[in-house]
């Protein structure tokens, strides 16, 4: 004969297993109708903050390009700028790994692709923008030189700079810059800038003996963009996406992919079933230990 607390253990387990069977159900008939509908692999990077360090988009990119189950890459960029030459770097390794792993990259932008952002945009096959989305800013500032010789002086601070080389101390804010350093870092900005130009002019088809028209600085919106074929098409997401069926084999839906860390095969059967279930089995066994020490107490 069954004992009160082996009752008690038969109870606790099936009130488990009703806690836990209707999400892995839901979990495994989702995982597995997607794999047993048609669709195609697509890789999605966003791009939605200054650009400092080109590292992760450029690995991200390279596995996703070397990836052969994935067709086409959507870069989705909102972005205002950032380091030259890290986006430079990230424009060139575009460009690298189209030649090396044939497939398309689609551009989308909805607010704002400028500068460092445009540059990086400009290595993609097809540049897609709203019609009031921020275009452009083709130019190069360097790190704003503040100088605080006066300020020094207003509160009686001597500084005293010992240093080799005529341009050395270009950048010092608290000595005035002489006009052969001023000249060094003006041919500086003037040379990152023809780059720039070049590498846009290159990509987009564009006439570098005009770009006072479409760089110089100047930011313009998707709608005028478009006009000067600084941009492909104006639309929103949408609009990438059939511009990305039109560039790529797509079958079925599109299944995009974006950057995570490596799951199990039980992560992905079950998806957050396991931490569901954990918290469910908890509350399960503390609601039933209080309620059994309750009636004890009583």
């Amino acid at each position: 004969m069954k004992t009160i607390a082996e009752y008690a253990k038969s109870i606790l387990f099936v009130l488990i297993i009703l806690q836990i069977a209707p999400p892995i159900v839901q979990s495994v008939k989702e995982n597995y109708l997607s794999f047993l509908t048609t669709h195609t692999n697509v890789g999605r990077v966003t791009i939605d903050s200054v650009v400092t360090d080109s590292t992760f988009y450029a690995k991200t990119l390279k596995k996703f390009f070397k990836d052969p189950e994935i067709k086409a890459i959507l870069l989705r960029i909102d972005c205002p700028g950032g380091a030259s030459g890290s986006c430079q770097a990230l424009f060139a390794e575009i460009q690298e790994l189209k030649k090396r792993f044939p497939k398309p990259i689609v551009t989308v932008t909805e607010n704002i692709c400028a500068s460092g952002g445009y540059y990086i945009a400009c290595a993609t096959d097809s540049i897609i923008a709203s019609r009031s989305c921020l275009v452009g800013g083709v130019g190069t500032t360097l790190t704003t030189l503040f100088n605080f010789k006066e300020l020094a002086q207003h509160w009686h601070i001597k500084t005293n700079v010992i240093s080799a080389g005529l341009y050395k101390n270009a950048t010092n804010q608290f000595t005035d810059m002489t006009e052969e350093q001023r000249a060094l870092l003006q041919s500086i900005a003037d040379n990152s800038y023809l780059q720039f130009a070049t590498d846009v002019a290159k990509t987009r088809k564009l006439s570098i003996k005009e770009k006072d028209k479409w760089a110089n600085g100047k930011l313009f919106t998707g709608q005028q963009a478009l006009k000067l074929h600084m941009i492909d098409k104006t639309g929103s997401y949408s609009e990438a996406l059939k511009t990305i069926k039109s560039m790529a084999p797509i079958e079925g839906s599109v299944h995009w992919v974006d950057p995570h860390e490596e799951t199990s095969f039980f992560d992905k059967l079950f998806g957050n079933v396991r931490s569901g279930f954990m918290e469910s089995a908890t509350n399960t066994v503390c609601n039933t230990l209080e309620q059994r020490y309750s009636r004890i107490q009583s």
